[in-house]
């Protein structure tokens, strides 16, 4: 009878293990995702020079700097792209880091309400048939937040830039970040979710792309730019700015 009894308990140890491997792979935390560039649509929210000067969580010319490593994703990736945001007297005009870079496949749109995720924008991401969204956006506290909840509710995978926005609170500020986390959204700087996007230096499509914005804009991310000419270790020269 003993031995009858501790194989069936072995039994069900081993079926309680598989079960909660299962569980686990069901549930993984949305950071151990890879975002694959295929399934990737961009969305740029609020990028305007009348918003530019309500910014104070982070310097100016670290954010700017920082927008423009971001602008550089649309045609290096080149994919589905989405700008937010409408030019007038009030907001004035698109900042011109996003107006250079920021060309390909692009779709604008305006909206009344403070989420990016209307109608018009749903029934279009529907089309591209790509789950995955990579977005930053001026406030993080305000339009960019609600964008994110909206996005997560309707099932996207959902990466935030988090150093291309910014706030006029530092406490708004973390608590957005912490709200979209809660909510499943993964969030990094443009160097994480860049390298996350490109994977390999070595990559026929993408890994000189992604070098050359390195080198252009991850030093003056902290420190102010420097020109380094150093071999970056794949075996090829990083190209100049």
């Amino acid at each position: 009878m003993r031995p009858l009894i501790l194989t069936l308990a072995a039994a069900l140890m081993l079926t309680h293990g598989a079960g909660a491997a299962r569980a686990q792979s069901v549930t993984a935390p949305a950071a151990l995702t890879t975002p694959d560039v295929d399934d990737t649509v961009l969305i740029y929210v609020d990028y305007v020079t009348g918003l530019d000067n309500l910014i104070t969580t982070i310097p100016g010319p670290q954010f700017r700097n920082n927008i423009t490593a971001f602008a550089k994703f649309n045609p290096l990736f080149r994919v589905p792209t989405i700008v937010l945001g409408e030019e007038n007297d009030y907001y004035g005009t698109f900042l011109p880091e996003i107006t250079a870079n920021v060309t390909h496949g692009v779709h604008r749109f305006n909206r009344t309400g403070v989420s990016g995720y209307t109608p018009a924008v749903a029934a279009w991401l529907a089309a591209t048939g790509r789950r995955t969204v990579v977005i930053g956006g001026i406030s993080i506290d305000n339009c960019t937040l609600q964008t994110v909840l909206d996005l997560r509710r309707a099932g996207y995978t959902v990466y935030v830039i988090s150093d291309v926005s910014g706030s006029n609170s530092a406490l708004a500020e973390s608590d957005a970040l912490a709200t979209m986390r809660s909510a499943g959204a993964v969030t990094g700087g443009w160097l994480t979710i860049l390298t996350s996007l490109g994977r390999d230096f070595a990559d026929p499509d993408y890994g000189r792309g992604m070098m050359g914005i390195i080198q252009a804009h991850w030093p003056a991310s902290t420190t102010g730019t420097v020109n380094d000419t150093t071999p970056d270790g794949h075996g090829m020269q990083l190209p100049r700015g």
